[in-house]
Formats: C-alpha cells, sequence, structure tokens
C-alpha cells in the first residue's frame, strides 16, 4: 500500500509543480511527474524504513514530500537555465 501512496504523492507533486511553475512542454510535464515519482518512492521507502506492502508511517510521507519539493524546483531551475 506504501509504495502506491508514494507514486501517487510523487505524480500529485509532480503534476501541481508543473501547473505551479508553468511548464508547457508535454514533454517537461511528463519529465517532472517522472522525476516526482521517483524522488518521492526513493525517500519514502528510505523514510519508512524500507516497507513498501505495510502502510505508510508519517516519517516517510514527510520525507516524501520534503525530498520531492526541492526535485522539483531543482529541475524547473536546470530546464530554465541561462547557458
Amino acid at each position: 500500500m506504501a509504495l502506491i501512496i508514494l507514486i501517487n504523492i510523487g505524480a500529485l507533486l509532480g503534476w501541481l509543480g508543473s501547473i505551479i511553475l508553468r511548464l508547457d512542454a508535454p514533454g517537461a510535464v511528463l519529465r517532472m511527474i517522472l522525476i516526482a515519482m521517483l524522488t518521492s518512492l526513493v525517500a519514502g521507502l528510505v523514510g519508512n524504513s524500507g516497507t513498501v506492502l505495510g502502510s505508510l508511517s508519517w516519517l516517510g510521507f514527510g520525507a516524501a514530500v520534503g525530498a520531492t519539493l526541492p526535485a522539483i524546483v531543482g529541475y524547473y531551475a536546470f530546464v530554465t537555465r541561462d547557458v
């Protein structure tokens, strides 16, 4: 159950991040969702002590959200940088 919740948290945060940061290109939106899903999954599993089949702890939830937000902002800064 934790696996499904972490994937959904990442997808939701990536999608909302693309709306708030106004990324309009379809590829950029999908990449942001993918980056957020992977970051949420890894951080949530570390915070949840590696448990994927059980319930998600508050620490795992906080770690997932807390690590995903900087990853979204970092991707946005990478995409919009001036070369």
